[in-house]
């Protein structure tokens, strides 16, 4: 089978969600995030019931390049990340990022650990029963990750091969389902499923394509060679009936939307426009 395209090229033709709904109504019975200052201007205001005053805190399963690691000064960033402390900033509300295991992350919302979960999280019915999802802000599909002299280029041809997969995805999910005669090693983080591959321990990795080619942009051992259109979005987390958090989320999202800031993070993230 042939290989695919540079992931880059598929990236960029992949939709990204363009309808972010706002908040509230007109009614005037919103609980809002805005108010109008003594200016005639809107400010925003942070939402009450915050894990910690002042403070945006976010759960997330790091690294996971490019949406969520850590710079060489040892910052957190990425993609959510970024895209969060935009939405923090103008109610003055700091970031703080909690580190957590992928695989059950969601449950870190219950517990009262965080206030979103900002993690790549694709939506899904049964997470929905779990947590309340943002409006949609990315679209994604799952992929194959080789290394360049690998003679896999296909799912079909994993069969009596170990494909490595991050526990608790729908990369996992979709392995299980079409990697017949494959067997499928689940890893903590896309850590370890990079070294697994590199030590030739696992043959391939299938998970999302943003961060396989993200990846293949660094390490030019690997490459893509084939993606899957599973038609994933992805939603930042926050705890069921947590509408105050919810609407101040949707909100920022919509505002970085139509100021064009999620448009500037897009392109340093992914290389062109979302």
């Amino acid at each position: 089978m042939t290989r695919t395209t540079p992931w880059r090229l598929a990236l960029a033709a992949m939709p990204v969600a363009l309808l972010l709904a706002a908040c509230g109504d007109d009614s005037g019975d919103d609980t809002g995030t805005t108010t109008e200052g003594d200016g005639g201007e809107d400010t925003v205001t942070a939402p009450d019931g915050l894990v910690s005053e002042g403070t945006l805190t976010i759960c997330s399963d790091t690294p996971y390049e490019p949406f969520e690691f850590k710079d060489d000064q040892g910052n957190d960033t990425g993609f959510d990340i970024d895209l969060l402390a935009a939405i923090a900033e103008p109610a003055d509300l700091e970031i703080s990022v909690i580190d957590l295991p992928f695989d059950g992350i969601l449950g870190s919302l219950a517990a009262g650990d965080c206030d979103v979960v900002g993690s790549a999280v694709t939506i899904s019915p049964e997470r929905a029963e779990q947590v309340d999802f943002s409006e949609p802000y990315f679209d994604s599909e799952q992929s194959l990750l080789v290394k360049t002299d690998s003679d896999v280029a296909s799912v079909a041809d994993l069969e009596g091969q170990t494909v490595g997969v991050q526990a608790g995805t729908t990369g996992e999910d979709y392995a299980n389902e079409n990697a017949t005669g494959a067997e499928v090693r689940s890893f903590e983080d896309a850590d370890g499923l990079f070294a697994a591959l590199e030590a030739g321990d696992i043959v391939a990795i299938l998970q999302d394509l943003p961060v396989n080619g993200y990846r293949s942009t660094q390490d030019d051992t690997v490459t893509v060679v084939e993606t899957y259109p599973t038609e994933e979005q992805y939603g930042f987390a926050v705890a069921k009936g947590n509408t105050e958090v919810l609407e101040f989320i949707d909100a920022g999202l919509q505002t970085l939307r139509d100021d064009g800031t999620y448009d500037e993070l897009y392109a340093t993230y992914f290389g062109t426009e979302g």
